[in-house]
């Protein structure tokens, strides 16, 4: 296997820097190579609307409790009807009660951005206990503002979307690499986490550009890259962070974008999601292909 090498950082940062530049709203980058140790930052310590990628340290905390014994991933959990929220998943669509393991709505969190799931698990885990645990880790930039209740998408018509949760891209990229390097709970908790993140519906952010599979398992496609993430998305933002791995390099990355003056709310579309994509595919490209 050939040696990844170190590629010229300023080059590859002034290629992410003209990419953010035709983008008309805000943009953060945090990129870390694990293989080789380079580092891309770029208002990385600025707080954006997190989007569904609150996921991630909602996620992070529930594995920290299961650890500690104060809930067991295949705990029940009961779905009411008047559980059900708006906006984007799958569980307000099926019949209630329902029953699910608190490990399931998880999955139903990151792969769906099940609405749902993620009032569920908040309700488990506790709000605050979720900003306590980031504090704990020193990621002082993410903080869930809201508890998803029935009446989030009101305050968020009276505010704006920072009412619900908010984050730096530093601060998410820390908490895939700690998964991606074993340490983040446990090895055993890092790597199931890291599992649930490839089962992310949407890799056509960080994906984008990029030679990826989501279903290699099933199609037995050979794929230069493999891709765990988490997307999030609404009107003027979008945002994205994961680990790419390759035979040659693995690298965490985590792009947030708000203030697009993009009206469309097509996921894919979006001047966001191309902007995310280009970023990610500049990176694989210096730092796996050297070029």
């Amino acid at each position: 296997m050939a040696k990844a090498k170190k590629i010229d950082s300023q080059a590859l940062r002034r290629r992410v820097q003209g990419i953010i530049r035709r983008f008309s709203g805000r943009v953060g980058v945090a990129a870390r190579n694990l293989t080789t140790g380079e580092e891309l930052y770029i208002r990385e310590h600025e707080q954006f609307p997190t989007l569904s990628t609150i996921r991630v340290p909602m996620m992070t905390e529930l594995f920290f409790q299961a650890h500690e014994g104060k809930v067991r991933l295949d705990e029940k959990v009961v779905i009411k009807k008047s559980d059900h929220r708006g906006g984007t998943g799958v569980l307000k669509e099926l019949s209630a009660p329902l029953e699910m393991t608190l490990r399931d709505i998880c999955i139903f969190t990151i792969k769906e951005s099940d609405n749902t799931a993620s009032w569920l698990e908040v309700q488990r885990l506790g709000k605050d206990n979720i900003n306590k645990r980031m504090r704990s880790l020193g990621l002082n930039e993410v903080e869930l503002r809201s508890d998803l209740s029935a009446s989030m998408f009101t305050d968020i018509q009276n505010t704006d979307i920072s009412s619900v949760a908010v984050a730096s891209p530093a601060n998410l990229m820390e908490l895939v690499s700690g998964m991606a390097k074993g340490t983040l709970v446990s090895k055993k908790a890092s790597a199931e986490m890291l599992d649930i993140l490839h089962r992310c519906n949407e890799p056509e952010f960080m994906g984008r550009y990029l030679p990826i599979d989501q279903l290699p398992e099933d199609t037995n496609a050979k794929v230069e890259a493999k891709l765990s993430n988490k997307t999030g998305s609404f009107l003027d933002g979008r945002t994205d962070v994961g680990l790419v791995e390759t035979e040659r390099v693995s690298f965490v990355l985590a792009v947030m974008t708000a203030e697009c003056k993009d009206p469309g709310y097509l996921l894919f579309q979006h001047e966001g999601a191309r902007t995310i994509g280009r970023i990610s595919q500049g990176i694989y490209n210096a730092w796996v292909h050297g070029k």
